[in-house]
């Protein structure tokens, strides 16, 4: 279950909570463009999609690997055409999915790729945005390491904010919003504790899975009562799709570039 307002999103209130200094920002328009970078499935899309719902804004998804074409120029128009929809549908935020696909390290560029032009066209449509402050431009990506300093530089993102795992709290939140009409015989701490180092979707997951089951159980006559070990058994069939390895990469990442908040 997708968070409806940011009231509703778990795990990141210390970026996003009410009177906290990124949401005073973004809403009093003094902050147009973020990097949002972290593991997979730790919700950077559905959080931004939820600011956008609650400053009562659109919100315009898109997948940067596809805007990519092997027409000579069409990847550098299909990016001019994303901000000229900015423009045009303002105010907005334009969220530009695996942004390290267009804005990868200029080091791992090949003889025959575009990136080069693909980035040239990038910045240029950035720079020119920092004057539209009812426009705001968010890159997100799982790969840091792989963006070219020159689109991280101060004047082109206003911000750069790692969005980590969900701590306890949130991984509760998570079990809470997904399985509330259970909440009377679950053992919510126990559930957070076992789920330590698992992304928000990795919890979604394993609520899904409880919730099929049940199902499952209601069309072969079998009692629907969900207990704490039914949960736990799926948990136990699970692994975080987060790595500790990955872990230590964002890491080193935050060591060199620092977090702009």
């Amino acid at each position: 279950m997708a968070p409806k307002t940011l009231d509703d999103y778990a795990g990141q209130e210390h970026i996003i909570g009410k009177g906290k200094l990124l949401r005073r920002a973004i809403e009093a328009d003094r902050i147009t463009s973020l990097i949002l970078y972290g593991p997979p499935g730790t919700g950077k899309t559905m959080m931004m999609k939820a600011l956008a719902k609650e400053m009562n804004i659109g919100f315009y998804y898109v997948k940067c690997s596809e805007l990519l074409s092997e027409w000579y120029g069409e990847s550098e128009k299909n990016i001019s055409e994303v901000f000229a929809i900015g423009r045009k549908k303002a105010p907005c935020v334009l969220f530009f999915d695996e942004i390290d696909s267009i804005g990868k390290r200029r080091d791992s560029y090949t003889s025959d790729d575009v990136a080069p032009r693909v980035m040239s066209v990038m910045l240029e449509e950035l720079d020119g945005f920092k004057s539209k402050k009812n426009v705001i431009t968010i890159g997100a990506t799982n790969a840091p390491d792989q963006l070219d300093p020159a689109l991280m530089r101060p004047g082109r993102f206003d911000k750069i904010i790692y969005i980590p795992p969900p701590d306890a709290p949130a991984r509760s939140q998570i079990f809470t919003t997904n399985l509330s009409k259970f909440l009377k015989s679950l053992d919510l701490r126990r559930l957070s504790d076992a789920t330590e180092g698992f992304s928000g979707a990795d919890v979604a997951s394993i609520c899904q899975e409880v919730k099929m089951q049940l199902v499952r159980d209601k069309l072969k006559g079998k009692p629907t009562e969900l207990l704490t070990g039914h949960v736990m058994k799926v948990v136990s069939s699970r692994r975080p799709s987060i790595t500790k390895r990955d872990l230590r990469e964002y890491d080193l990442f935050k060591e060199e570039y620092g977090e702009r908040k």
